[in-house]
């Protein structure tokens, strides 16, 4: 179930909240979750201590609370969504890089299908209801439209140019095959301070989504434009360098505030105005089609410096995507695309009725 969990994690539209209603373990999460309070830490902390000073049943004593108390269970459910995140970052990270149109294409298919999730969890349909839906829709499509990716990808390439030391500078040999092979030797950090506590918010918000059904948390880190940044840096936990450990671990630790203090929150309003919350969360899925559009603008770039291993690299004429939508040209592969739109379509819908499934048999 964990690592079905943390598929669901990584591809935008599907949704974790989804799965675990699925599996039937929505309401036990939630209620393992919700037991987390000031008694509980001081609970943990008094466990703890009594580990460093009787190591051995001060263990026991470990692992029988969070047995009882559920976070066991949790715990591996965790892990095995941590396995499936390590294990697909760095395939998804290449199709993203080599055949972006047609994974944004799936996407797209996985989407538009996905929006029959919380309609069909609609009660009703009222003004209030088509107000949020706009609302919703209105929200995402201006995010999607404010965050361009080439703008971010641009800054960070100036900032590494302008304000770096060169220690020194080395042409390698260039290979024709691979533009850019070029490198040169920067004193700099790949992430700002500002890069930090942005990945930290979108950590928070990334989780609280997933909570919800229908609803996935790499939608909402596309939608900001860290999508791909994240995997990247899962991707690249391999080399060991220290700054991605840093930058995941910020990340890691918005996910956890945001597990415990939005996720609440948005747990209180969707049990307390659920009609409301499911009409938002329509309109945040439809508006998301606008940044999911697979035929993007691009821009080419004589330089871009990027940090890889543990170095940074000047690349040559590279092509960057903007979040500006387009009608795909005769050079784009539009029959793939469509191909891949289906498909995305139709595995959702697979995932759509095996939900269906079980909430009938809950009924």
């Amino acid at each position: 179930m964990g690592f079905c969990l943390g598929v669901a994690n990584i591809i935008p539209g599907v949704s974790g909240g989804t799965f675990l209603l699925v599996f039937g373990i929505y309401e036990r999460v939630f209620s393992i979750l919700n037991q987390i309070n000031k008694s509980f830490v001081l609970k943990c902390l008094e466990l703890v201590s009594a580990c460093f000073r009787c190591p051995v049943p001060g263990i026991k004593h470990i692992y029988a609370f969070s047995r009882e108390s559920g976070f066991l269970f949790l715990f591996k459910l965790a892990a095995g969504a941590v396995v499936a995140i390590l294990a697909l970052s760095s395939l998804m990270k290449y199709l993203l890089l080599h055949h972006f149109c047609l994974t944004y294409s799936f996407f797209f298919g996985l989407i538009l299908v996905s929006v029959i999730i919380p309609v069909k969890m609609l009660k009703r349909f009222d003004t209030w209801a088509m107000l949020c839906l706009v609302a919703g829709i209105g929200i995402t499509v201006w995010v999607s439209a404010m965050v361009n990716p080439y703008d971010k990808i641009k800054m960070k390439s100036d900032h590494l140019a302008r304000t770096s030391l060169i220690q020194s500078a080395s042409v390698e040999g260039r290979d024709d095959s691979v533009p850019g092979s070029g490198k040169i030797v920067l004193t700099v950090q790949r992430y700002s301070s500002g890069d930090y506590l942005y990945i930290a918010l979108c950590g928070a918000l990334a989780i609280s989504a997933t909570v919800l059904p229908g609803v996935s948390g790499s939608l909402v880190l596309i939608l900001m434009g860290t999508y791909f940044e994240v995997i990247s840096a899962i991707s690249e936990l391999k080399c060991l360098h220290l700054e991605t450990f840093i930058f995941l671990g910020i990340f890691g630790l918005g996910v956890i505030f945001g597990g415990l203090l939005f996720a609440r929150l948005v747990s209180f309003v969707f049990f307390r105005h659920y009609n409301a919350t499911m009409a938002f969360l329509c309109g945040l899925m439809t508006g998301s089609l606008y940044a999911l559009w697979p035929f993007k603008k691009t821009v080419f770039m004589a330089q871009q410096y990027v940090k890889q291993a543990g170095e940074v690299v000047c690349l040559e004429n590279v092509t960057v995507q903007t979040n500006i939508n387009i009608l795909p040209t005769k050079d784009d592969p539009v029959i793939a695309a469509f191909v891949f739109f289906v498909l995305g379509g139709i595995i959702m819908m697979l995932f759509v009725r095996k939900e269906a499934a079980v909430s009938a048999v809950d009924k």
